[in-house]
């Protein structure tokens, strides 16, 4: 597609063009009167502070990347993504849609106000939503057809054509300047008698400084976006808004309050030299704008289209320039069907709320951008971060201050679509800047507290969670590690994923790839709340040992390790050595001998045997604990059982532990079990055999010993239903 116009003709022609337009000539008088002067500069004032920072966030955005088709939508989708994109762009693009009504109806307007006896002869149409007469509608699908068949015809005819009306309305504005006498006392503070308040009033007058967008959406027509962008918009602002002050303190100067509430003032007679000038003007502006509008808004619906946002066949192009004719037909319509409601000063207020919106997403990109500080956001032109967020909170805020359910409203729909599009899953080529919003936000949190003792403690205490390395391997190949992590995350702490590769790492640098691609798949799958992670090494307790140490950053590290008893009892001296070494590096370790045929049974009784070592039963009591937190397991009965060689010591013991029970907030049952001579392992099967959880204690492993280490784990599960053998190191308080 030819590349064809620059910032002049492709950005600061249309965008001074839709600024001085309907409100400038039809409302700002009116604004004026009931403001009075210094009411209405605030209000043009205040408009621009967030128009103004919208365009320094756009231009920001805009010389960072290659805008293409789209404008302000494509700026923000390819920020925040397609989701977000789409639930602003969408309303972006009815906005744009719904100020081509706007605009003709301005125009009508005017005609009526000049030759009031056709349309008050005309019959009157009353039918649901139109209330009008035919001579109004008649003309008003003259005017909507035009513009529409101009900007189907191509945007090179609608350019050409806003340079005689740029002309005209220069012309308007020296007419404008050099007439009236000067001489009215001023009326600083108005009285607001036709609108009902200050906030009321400026969301009649917020369109008029909309068309700030109007060159930005030309984006994928331009000839280098990221220079004419800011320079057209920017010249575009200055000037006006040097017009529209002047033409305040103008009205101020030469038309009194009441004469001000005419809407169409400027065209009567001795109130301009040449009042058919005006005249002119207004058509011009109108109908500039309009085309303006409807050239834009079927480019953005063209942008939702091609993205999967909207149906394919809108984004739809014809010709050597891939005009969107099929979008400018919806286009069409939907003005047409505003244009029909033929009231000004209602559907003003509805372009404002989603402008506003649409602002208010510009300007938090742009702050997010900078705050953030991806080192791919590069922009040749820099906002400081607190401009955009001024913007973003001045544009929600009016939004706010103009009409409460109004917003609420807007947000529900945005809402809404946000959610539908979520779960159209996307798959884009590009990545955005949820992301590195959420890196940020985890590395400002780690920041906060690295050297902070304190909470390094807490961490280990008070606030302790189980951020486990679990040993999964392939996880399809051991889902049952991956089903208790799963259940173990419940607690609200950081699950991780561990396979490990023995082999070169120059050797095996592929085979990471497919097992990392492979197991992010399982993960999201099976929406199981873990990171994945993959280890080259040597040897399986090097990679182990290496894994568990470098696991983490700051105080965030994995403090539990998760795996299986081992099959392989050749291994043992490798795998009890890696316990050792668990135990030494401060790690608790929960290992898992499961029961193929039981499984995890009914997941009713959970049975957890105190050994009396303090760290042990913390670590057992909370793993039962978070068992109980899931859905599966939220009817489960948890039984603290323990052996005692003295009947004596029973009841002590057993109101001790009721004590603990209640101090930890647990709700569990206490059994006290008199050993008679029976061998540990026959007392835990015989009053387990039933349970469908059986939690124990690890004793310390010992070097030189870990063949009747090994030996005794397989002795005492043997029998058992799936069972976890607990070490607790880490120090855990309620």
């Amino acid at each position: 597609m030819e590349k064809r116009f620059n910032s002049f003709n492709g950005v600061f022609l249309p965008t001074f063009l839709t600024i001085i337009g309907v409100i400038y000539f039809l409302r700002l008088g009116w604004v004026v009167g009931n403001a009075g002067l210094l009411g209405a500069i605030s209000i043009i004032v205040l408009a621009h502070i967030i128009t103004v920072a919208t365009a320094l966030s756009m231009a920001s955005i805009s010389t960072n990347m290659k805008v293409k088709g789209g404008g302000a939508y494509y700026m923000i989708s390819r920020s925040l993504g397609l989701e977000i994109g789409g639930s602003i762009g969408i309303p972006l693009y009815l906005s744009q849609a719904i100020s081509v009504s706007l605009y003709v109806i301005g125009f009508i307007e005017s005609i009526k106000q000049i030759f009031p006896s056709f349309f008050e002869k005309s019959m009157k149409i009353s039918l649901g939503f139109i209330n009008t007469d035919l001579n109004t509608l008649i003309l008003s699908l003259i005017i909507t057809i035009l513009i529409g068949a101009i900007s189907i015809i191509g945007a090179d005819l609608a350019i050409k054509a806003q340079y005689f009306i740029f002309g005209i309305l220069i012309l308007a504005l020296i007419n404008i300047i050099i007439s009236g006498n000067y001489n009215n006392d001023i009326v600083l503070v108005g009285n607001f008698s036709e609108s009902k308040n200050y906030f009321q009033t400026f969301a009649i007058f917020f369109p008029a400084v909309t068309g700030i967008l109007a060159g930005v959406s030309m984006s994928g027509d331009l000839k280098n976006p990221k220079k004419d962008i800011p320079k057209g918009t920017f010249w575009a602002i200055g000037i006006t808004f040097v017009i529209y002050l002047f033409q305040t303190f103008w009205f101020s100067k030469n038309i009194s309050v009441d004469a001000s509430m005419d809407k169409l003032i400027l065209v009567r007679n001795g109130i301009t030299k040449f009042p058919i000038i005006v005249i002119l003007g207004i058509w011009a502006a109108t109908l500039s704008s309009a085309l303006g509008s409807i050239i834009a808004a079927p480019r953005t619906m063209q942008a939702l289209a091609r993205d999967g946002v909207l149906p394919n066949i809108l984004g739809k192009g014809s010709g050597k320039n891939d005009e969107p004719k099929i979008a400018t037909v919806i286009t069409f319509f939907i003005a047409l069907f505003f244009i029909l409601m033929g009231k000004l000063d209602i559907v003003a207020p509805v372009i404002t709320m989603f402008f506003l919106n649409t602002y208010g997403a510009v300007n938090l990109v742009s702050g997010l951008e900078v705050i953030v500080g991806n080192p791919s956001f590069r922009p040749t032109f820099k906002t400081p971060w607190y401009i955009s967020l001024i913007g973003a909170l001045g544009s929600y805020m009016v939004m706010f201050l103009i009409n409460k359910t109004a917003t609420i409203v807007s947000i529900v729909i945005i809402l809404i679509i946000y959610f539908y599009l979520s779960n159209k899953n996307f798959k884009t080529t590009w990545g955005d800047l949820r992301t590195g919003i959420w890196a940020a936000i985890a590395r400002f949190s780690l920041l906060k507290i690295r050297f902070d003792t304190d909470v390094e403690i807490n961490i280990k205490e008070k606030n302790w969670k189980p951020n486990i390395l679990v040993f999964s391997g392939t996880p399809n190949q051991r889902q049952r590690l991956v089903y208790l992590a799963d259940v173990l995350s419940k607690g609200k702490g950081i699950i991780i994923l561990l396979t490990y590769i023995i082999g070169e790492i120059e050797n095996k640098i592929k085979t990471k790839k497919i097992v990392m691609e492979n197991m992010k798949k399982y993960i999201q799958e099976n929406n199981i709340l873990a990171f994945p992670e993959v280890i080259i090494a040597k040897s399986m307790r090097e990679a182990s040992t290496y894994a568990v140490q470098a696991n983490g950053l700051g105080s965030i590290k994995s403090n539990t390790v998760l795996l299986g008893v081992t099959e392989h009892k050749e291994h043992y001296k490798d795998y009890v050595g890696f316990l050792i070494d668990m135990i030494n590096i401060d790690r608790n370790i929960i290992l898992l001998k499961y029961d193929e045929e039981r499984e995890f049974g009914n997941k009713k009784q959970i049975d957890i045997w105190w050994g009396g070592l303090e760290n042990n039963g913390r670590l057992m009591l909370t793993i039962a604990h978070i068992f109980s937190l899931n859905d599966e397991w939220k009817n489960v009965n948890i039984t603290l059982k323990s052996i005692i060689t003295n009947k004596e010591t029973q009841e002590s013991k057993k109101e001790k532990l009721e004590h603990m029970l209640e101090y930890l907030g647990m709700k569990a049952k206490v059994e006290m079990i008199h050993i008679n001579g029976k061998k540990v392992k026959d007392i835990i099967h015989e009053n387990s055999k039933n349970a469908d959880l059986v939690i124990m204690g690890l004793a310390n492993p010992i070097f030189g010993l870990e063949e009747d280490y090994i030996n005794r784990i397989y002795e005492l599960t043997e029998t058992l239903p799936t069972t976890l053998l607990v070490k607790g190191v880490n120090l855990i308080e309620k």
